[in-house]
């Protein structure tokens, strides 16, 4: 039996999927000790818009067309660190793959 979809089916792919991979191999992470500004990019910097999310205490940078989160910067971050890191110093930032769903409201800026 073949896994291979029938030719002429080419399976639309899992944006959400295709995203989380992309995200995992192309995270790009670093802390601007003089600023003190922690960044991450997922995937090469694009466009985007910088939405301040107070809940979170970060900036999240969002594409404008597409509303997907492309990256978050949080500043004053060894305040941030203090608050939000585990007891082992590790810290997870839990942002939505597209922004305006799952409960976050605010319009991108144009």
């Amino acid at each position: 039996m073949s896994s291979q979809p029938p030719a002429g089916d080419d399976p639309k792919p899992d944006f959400a999927e295709e995203n989380a991979m992309r995200v995992a191999s192309e995270n790009l992470s670093r802390y601007d000790q003089e600023a003190d500004v922690y960044h991450c990019s997922y995937g090469p910097p694009v466009p985007a818009a910088a939405i301040h999310d107070e809940e979170r205490g970060l900036l999240v940078r969002v594409e404008k067309e597409t509303r997907q989160v492309v990256g978050f910067s949080i500043p004053n971050f060894r305040a941030w660190y203090a608050e939000n890191a585990d007891a082992d110093g590790t810290f997870e930032v839990d942002l939505p793959t597209v922004w305006g769903v799952e409960g976050d409201e605010d319009d991108v800026p144009e």
